[in-house]
């Protein structure tokens, strides 16, 4: 019975923050590239071309400075008090930094190295009453009288904050005036923080809610991201770049009490994250010295088997001896996400000002029956990223020969993506991906209900700034 509880403690505190980290990867690490809609796997010649396309590396004449500060903002709605319901999270604030060093150090060599945000999240929902609950109330509005079965009369705060970091370090080599190729070495690491009300009873068999908390970080495994660019024409580049997939060991406590009114009881936590195969390909256009357009599509494999995102696996082990108590699956249910970016630049003619503009279109990794609050919300292929941008440049009075030593990029994202579902997945039993094993969606006995029938919808809008010494 011992090892029971133990289990259905760790169930019900990884398995919302761990689906929380299932987050698209937002790109952001140059506002050139935000506002060119994400792009830049051919064009962009400045230090944070480590993580776009190393190969690009190759634009650096000398030396290169790259500083990018991103806030996030958005603004998350899913059916948290019962089917059908309405819940918005409000505006919630995510800073997304990065950091890139760039030089030369032979004729063909370029070296550079990096910190930044690979992955960033955070969401909350304050003074939710009757979380998983029957619907009651016209939405949002839920100053009815309290359903007897609720399952939390006072209301609750929902939190989770997550993020996956890298530091980076590689180089580009030019293979040919024509023919570039890039390589670089990640290490990544992360961070995940939740407090949550949860069907804690779930796990045993029963229901019955409680809070959870957790805090868990790591560092993974080193990969390699590998690009190369080729330069066909004076006006025409094609770039392509990949990711190798990465393993982060989380580890650190989890707390939750099992019976209503006992203490809380810590236990030892561990899991596995996976930032999965990642592919890029665009091609650019530079038609005079003053417009230019790029045309980009990404694939990321978050439905992979073995190095994806279906599900998770955790172990639980007792804090007394450090035994393993039990090794669960977590279920997520990702696909493989694909992305077409469209990217236009116009430089004026005093060449003092850039204007850019973006746009995306893509569709989501989260499927329907594994849709939930904290996850990114499922979607179509279709429209629904815009961005914009302006660059400033200024040359050194005292050394006219360096054009653009001083660089100053300011851009602005707003994406809205989401979905509604009936009732078509209410009740119905799913497959635990990775496993044999089935479950009720959207019943009470799901530690974390998912497949629920309402709206499931992110709005996030990116102010970016970006600046850059280069000479």
């Amino acid at each position: 019975m011992k090892h029971k509880l133990l289990t259905a403690c760790l169930l019900a505190s990884l398995l919302t923050p761990a689906l929380a980290s299932a987050n698209p990867e937002p790109t952001a690490y140059d506002s050139r590239s935000i506002g060119m809609g994400l792009t830049g796997v051919t064009f962009l010649d400045q230090p944070a071309a480590l993580v776009l396309n190393p190969a690009n590396l190759e634009g650096i004449d000398k030396i290169g400075f790259t500083f990018n500060f991103t806030a996030l903002m958005t603004n998350q709605r899913a059916p948290v008090a019962g089917p059908n319901t309405r819940v918005d999270s409000g505006v919630g604030f995510g800073p997304i930094p990065s950091g890139f060093i760039a030089g030369r150090i032979a004729p063909r060599v370029v070296f550079a190295g990096g910190l930044y945000i690979e992955t960033g999240y955070g969401s909350s929902f304050d003074q939710v009453r009757c979380v998983d609950g029957d619907p009651y109330g016209p939405a949002p509005d839920y100053e009815a009288a309290t359903p007897p079965d609720c399952t939390s009369p006072d209301p609750q705060d929902l939190d989770v904050t997550f993020f996956v970091g890298e530091f980076s370090a590689g180089f580009s080599f030019l293979a040919h005036e024509k023919f570039i190729l890039g390589l670089a070495l990640r290490l990544p690491f992360s961070k995940q923080v939740a407090d949550l009300w949860q069907n804690v009873g779930a796990a045993l068999g029963g229901s019955f809610y409680g809070r959870v908390k957790n805090n868990l970080g790591g560092v993974g495994f080193p990969a390699i991201r590998f690009g190369f660019t080729i330069k066909p024409h004076r006006k025409v580049r094609i770039g392509a770049m990949y990711r190798m997939y990465s393993k982060i060991k989380l580890t650190g406590e989890t707390e939750t009490a099992l019976v209503p009114g006992a203490p809380p009881l810590t236990l030892d936590a561990e899991a596995d994250w996976f930032i999965p195969h990642a592919l890029a390909f665009g091609v650019s256009y530079q038609a005079n010295s003053h417009l230019l357009l790029a045309f980009e599509l990404r694939v990321q494999f978050h439905g992979a088997d073995k190095t994806g995102n279906k599900n998770q696996t955790v172990i639980a082990s007792s804090p007394d001896d450090g035994s393993v108590v039990s090794t669960i699956v977590v279920p997520f249910g990702w696909q493989n996400t694909w992305s077409l970016k469209i990217g236009f630049e116009y430089r004026f003619n005093k060449e003092f000002l850039a204007l850019r503009l973006g746009t995306n279109i893509a569709n989501g990794a989260t499927t329907g029956e594994f849709a939930q609050y904290f996850t990114p919300p499922p979607t179509n292929f279709m429209f629904s990223t815009y961005s914009a941008g302006l660059g400033f440049y200024w040359n050194d009075r005292n050394n006219p020969s360096i054009k653009d030593k001083y660089r100053l990029d300011l851009a602005g994202l707003f994406s809205i993506t989401g979905k509604t579902f009936g009732n078509e997945y209410i009740g119905t039993e799913q497959t635990i991906p990775g496993t044999t094993d089935t479950v009720p969606v959207c019943t009470d006995e799901q530690v974390v209900r998912t497949g629920c029938p309402g709206r499931y919808q992110v709005m996030s809008f990116w102010a970016s700034v970006s600046f850059t010494l280069q000479y």
